[in-house]
């Protein structure tokens, strides 16, 4: 019982985040400047700490290449086909639908690849060397390292696309 409690937590956290994430992702979104330019930071940061401790294992390091290659790609084609309207409220913006799908996909498919099959893998293996030490390796994984910078490349990019070419858009409509 105690395990289940262990992994229903954190699945319905992770579970209700993707929820807020969908909702928002999918249809027209309202254009908030400022919103858009903490996600890009954060994005930012995140990458640079990840690549910097990605120094450490070169083939995560070739994961987060991999990933960034990637991401400005799907961002290249979101930019591609993203759609403006002014509204009397605001600018909205949305980008192709499949390509947000594609986006999301990818990151439940790694969460639930790591809860199913991962993270079991990494219990048995720290419980047979008797500590954390072995989850470690776990944490080195170049999937994991390329999906998320598949996601840091592709929201950083599109956000800054947004950020800069959504009003100019609008002006000359």
């Amino acid at each position: 019982m105690n395990q289940t409690a262990q992994f229903a937590v954190p699945l319905l956290l992770i579970a209700f985040f993707l929820y807020r994430r969908i909702r928002r992702t999918v249809g027209f979104q309202l254009l908030r400047p400022r919103r858009l330019q903490i996600r890009v930071g954060l994005f930012s940061v995140v990458g640079l700490v990840l690549i910097a401790t990605g120094f450490m294992h070169p083939v995560v390091f070739a994961g987060d290449a991999v990933g960034l290659a990637l991401g400005g790609l799907l961002a290249w084609f979101a930019i591609r086909h993203s759609v403006v309207e002014r509204r009397t409220d605001g600018l909205y913006y949305r980008t192709h639908v499949v390509i947000e799908s594609l986006v999301i996909a990818l990151f439940v498919g790694r969460i639930a690849y790591r809860f199913l099959f991962a993270m079991p893998a990494a219990t048995q293996t720290a419980d047979a060397f008797g500590g954390a030490g072995a989850l470690q390796q776990y944490g080195r994984d170049p999937w994991t390292a390329a999906i998320l910078f598949i996601l840091i490349a592709y929201y950083a990019g599109y956000y800054l696309y947004v950020l800069r070419a959504v009003p100019k858009r609008a002006a000359q409509s």
